[in-house]
């Protein structure tokens, strides 16, 4: 399977010719992660593997932990976009980021295996900020716990667990099903901070 990020809408605020051309840095750089590994990928392997000049590679960015960063950020603003349907929508979800990205990580796994690797990273860090956000964003319409719980503590918690669990699935043989991991997920994560709508 060609990984590539779902990108509609990116392109309204940029030149397209500039738009296409990140977007081929973007996708060489995530199918290479998974060949070789982020530390032993060049500028040149990835201008060969987007058919772009180094020129042009250094016209949009200047080196390749810039591209990383841009392209974790564009793969992590993709996915949330996906957004669960109504039907899929019941009482009993606490957090909607949660299915599209384990969806996501099964689809993707050996891109996800990679960006989860190494704990100290900037691309676990950049990831783990992402879920943050997400997480603290469907928490503010919610009232977390009888206890008084802060909700930054809830935060740093759900996400902390959210990234144990699929950094734990993802090699596992995946027996699992996205939507049995989220359904798990989600009793554990509503159990832990108490959620009421």
């Amino acid at each position: 399977m060609t990984m590539k990020i779902e990108r509609a809408g990116d392109t309204g605020t940029i030149d397209r010719r500039v738009a296409r051309t990140r977007a081929l840095l973007q996708d060489a750089i995530i199918a290479l992660i998974p060949e070789r590994g982020y530390a032993a990928i060049t500028v040149d392997d990835i201008c060969r593997k987007a058919n772009v000049g180094r020129s042009t590679f250094y016209t949009h960015y200047t080196d390749k932990d810039a591209l990383r960063s841009a392209t974790l950020e564009a793969h992590l603003r993709s996915l949330s976009r996906e957004q669960l349907s109504k039907e899929e929508r019941t009482g009993s979800r606490v957090f909607d980021f949660s299915l599209p990205m384990f969806e996501h990580a099964q689809a993707f796994r050996s891109l996800h295996h990679a960006l989860l690797a190494s704990s100290g990273d900037t691309i676990h860090d950049q990831m783990r900020q992402r879920i943050q956000r997400a997480v603290r964003a469907e928490l503010s319409g919610k009232r977390v716990g009888e206890a008084g719980v802060p909700i930054e503590f809830a935060v740093q918690f759900i996400a902390g667990a959210f990234l144990a669990v699929l950094a734990w699935w993802l090699p596992s043989d995946m027996k699992l099903s996205p939507a049995h991991v989220d359904e798990l997920f989600q009793k554990m994560a509503g159990q832990a901070i108490g959620a009421r709508g």
